[in-house]
């Protein structure tokens, strides 16, 4: 009899149809529940933007009506207030840019850092004191920094967005590369360029083609001390050259006819050959567009020496296997390579004309023993025959 009777089970519901599955009510309720919901957030926010729009409206219409109460006098004295809010802003903003106070560098001396002429107003002592232009300030901002642990020439030189060049110039440095002392001041002018001391006979004609500039930049820069109807120029006169350069002087050439034992004694900016104390070397190759040096050779090798008085930045393994690279001031740096690894000096050490660095050999890229020699100055490769009599 059980098993006449069609009854609820796990299949079948009580009317006989499949058991709907619990899944698709759930469905179903959500979607009604978030269509109920998207509604009433709808009607909210319409009240809401309604609220706010009859809110402003009714602002305008109190303004507009307080306007024409006034005649348009609260028109004016509105405009008048923005005018002025706007003015003070810019005055304000001005005279902080102009003072610089707020320094890039722990190395800035605030109490003393413009030492120049502004368009407005310049610094007194300091960030706070104003006082009037004088006639006889320059034309432009020279700030003073002080050297901090661990600076270089490159590092201030990005501080102040300048060329190496001109802090080198302003400050007499024998070269880019130069060694700061920590508490050393540097004069770093606003504009890029160079110091140049007047000499008997010069004009700003003749100092503008010198230093690739123009007379009237320079008397510009320079009208402090310089009149332009009468423009008469003392020896010694130091003027700013903005965006001059100072050309490196003529290498004094001086011949290998003798050879020391020990380093010479010669002028700044003197050269003497490399192998005074090598005989039987031969001139293996020359400078040229593809060769950035000279080729001097050896069967067995020899002692180079260095070509000029200078401090040593390099002596070890390099572009050219054991390599020595001296700084000669002025911008002028020489370069030995190939030898044995055998250096009679270590970087930092300060050597003479004529003085051994390291032993001719054939490491690096070489097909022979031999001395690569190269010259730079101030970065660029020039032929070396320019600076030292090698044959």
């Amino acid at each position: 009899m059980g098993a006449d009777v069609k009854g609820y089970n796990d299949v079948n519901d009580y009317t006989g149809n499949p058991k709907r599955l619990f899944v698709v009510d759930f469905i179903s309720s959500l979607i009604s529940y978030l269509i109920l919901r998207s509604r009433q957030t709808f009607f909210f926010s319409f009240a809401l933007g309604a609220f706010i729009v009859n809110v402003f409206e009714q602002l305008k219409d109190f303004i507009v009506q307080r306007m024409f109460w006034g005649r348009g006098s609260f028109y004016r004295t509105s405009f008048h207030i923005v005018i002025f809010v706007l003015t003070l802003m810019i005055v304000v903003s001005g005279i902080s840019n102009r003072l610089n106070i707020s320094a890039q560098s722990n190395g800035l001396a605030l109490n003393d850092t413009v030492v120049g002429r502004k368009d407005l107003i310049y610094q007194a002592g300091t960030a706070e004191a104003l006082s009037v232009i004088s006639e006889n300030d320059a034309d432009f901002e020279v700030y003073k920094y002080v050297v901090q642990q661990g600076d270089t020439l490159s590092s201030i030189a990005k501080i102040y967005n300048k060329n190496i060049t001109t802090l080198v110039w302003a400050n007499n440095l024998p070269s880019k590369d130069a060694v700061l002392k920590v508490g050393q001041v540097l004069r770093i002018p606003a504009i890029d360029g160079a110091y140049y001391a007047v000499k008997k006979g010069d004009t700003l004609e003749k100092i503008a083609k010198y230093t690739n500039s123009n007379s009237i930049d320079i008397w510009d820069l320079n009208s402090n001390i310089i009149d332009y109807d009468n423009p008469v120029l003392a020896e010694g006169m130091e003027l700013f050259i903005p965006n001059g350069v100072i050309p490196t002087p003529p290498p004094k050439v001086i011949s290998a006819g003798s050879k020391p034992s020990g380093g010479l004694i010669v002028p700044s900016g003197a050269f003497v050959h490399p192998l005074l104390h090598c005989s039987g070397w031969s001139w293996s190759r020359g400078f040229s567009g593809y060769h950035g040096g000279v080729d001097l050779s050896r069967a067995g090798g020899c002692w180079i020496n260095s070509i000029g008085n200078g401090y040593v930045k390099k002596a070890g393994w390099g572009g050219w296997g054991f390599t020595t690279i001296i700084d000669h001031g002025g911008g002028i740096v020489s370069i030995y390579g190939h030898g044995t690894g055998k250096f009679a000096i270590k970087a930092g050490d300060y050597v003479k004309a004529g003085q051994d660095i390291m032993y001719m050999g054939n490491s690096g890229y070489s097909f022979g023993t031999h001395l690569h020699l190269e010259v730079q100055v101030n970065g660029v490769k020039v032929n070396p025959e320019y600076y030292v009599k090698l044959r």
